[in-house]
């Protein structure tokens, strides 16, 4: 038993990304306490709307299957499991047949971040514990993974957790697109939904340094990391890329909507006082990120936008797609295109 239960912690600590402990974390858990079910809640908190997300369950089926659950947003999350988030405290509940549901917290810097949901027959003490402690090795080991993908200045993800992250995205886009069982017809008929990639960079950062030093530049990029922090939502992912350049990856939305929601990002920079600085903008360049696409080449597409936003007057957004099409030789249907 004890033999065991080291060889458990030490490959749940093996793991160096937070999907990989969590699924680790799941199967220790079961193997352990011999539950029903186990599941892992996050808090997607944003503009103080508390939405929750199960990243990972694990159900045992006819006492011998398993069955996995994927990422799935909980449209109505339980009293206790919103009461656990809430309060950072221990929840649990015991029905007439024996049945008992428990919600451990999950901590991040002192801040409840998500919680542990286990349904069993009732644990004793020496499973209890056994629970308290994987969820304490558990936050542990995520603050570690945590610190390490994030930048140490702004708190948004690092360059070197880029790669990681889009290719999870891609992949999850090709399972989606593989599983999709509407016609060809009804596809046409519906608006185009897809992943972008925006790179965002702030226009003339070099002379806020030349001008009133590095620590005033560092100020002016921890500021907009944190307008953007708040501005986007949770699920969307935001890397600072070095300097003064950002890059942002967004769920599946239409070209309409993902131009509006950077257009009014891009107004609200323009309305945000920074140090020093009387007026502050941003250039983006965006490009959609397809099931099939390489990771490098979306990226080069955001950035070829990017660098026609700059040399065409900065502050401008501009969408990958809409350029190349603009740069083709128009016929006498052809209207022409706004790009911006």
């Amino acid at each position: 038993m004890q033999e065991e239960l080291l060889h458990s912690v030490v490959k749940l600590t093996k793991t160096r990304d937070v999907d990989s402990l969590e699924s680790s974390l799941l199967s220790t858990i079961h193997e352990f306490i011999g539950c029903q079910a186990v599941s892992i809640y996050k808090s997607l908190s944003a503009n103080d709307v508390l939405e929750v997300e199960c990243c990972l369950g694990l159900e045992v089926i006819d006492g011998k299957r398993f069955q996995w659950s994927q990422s799935e947003k909980l449209d109505n999350p339980s009293p206790e499991l919103l009461s656990c988030l809430n309060s950072a405290c221990i929840i649990a509940i015991q029905s007439n047949d024996g049945v008992e549901k428990r919600w451990v917290p999950i901590t991040l810097s002192d801040k409840p971040i998500g919680a542990i949901a286990i349904v069993s027959k009732g644990l004793g003490s020496a499973e209890q514990v056994l629970l308290n402690a994987f969820c304490c090795i558990y936050e542990n080991y995520l603050t570690i993974l945590h610190e390490n993908e994030r930048d140490k200045l702004t708190g948004l993800l690092n360059r070197q957790t880029f790669d990681k992250k889009l290719k999870q995205l891609i992949e999850k886009q090709v399972v989606k697109h593989h599983k999709t069982t509407k016609s060809k017809k009804d596809r046409q008929n519906q608006k185009e939904t897809v992943s972008w990639l925006a790179m965002l960079d702030i226009d003339h950062f070099k002379q806020v340094n030349d001008n009133y030093g590095h620590v005033c530049g560092d100020e002016v990029l921890l500021i907009l990391a944190q307008v953007m922090h708040s501005y986007f939502r949770p699920t969307d992912l935001l890397f600072r890329f070095g300097g003064e350049e950002f890059v942002l990856v967004f769920e599946p939305a239409t070209v309409e909507e993902i131009e509006a929601l950077l257009n009014q990002f891009m107004e609200q920079v323009r309305n945000t006082k920074f140090p020093f600085v009387k007026k502050l903008t941003v250039s983006i360049g965006v490009a959609k990120v397809g099931p099939y696409d390489f990771p490098i080449h979306v990226l080069e597409n955001a950035d070829k936008a990017l660098y026609f936003a700059k040399e065409n007057g900065r502050d401008k957004l501009c969408f990958y797609e809409q350029m190349v099409k603009a740069d083709k030789p128009q016929t006498e249907d052809d209207s022409g295109i706004d790009l911006f």
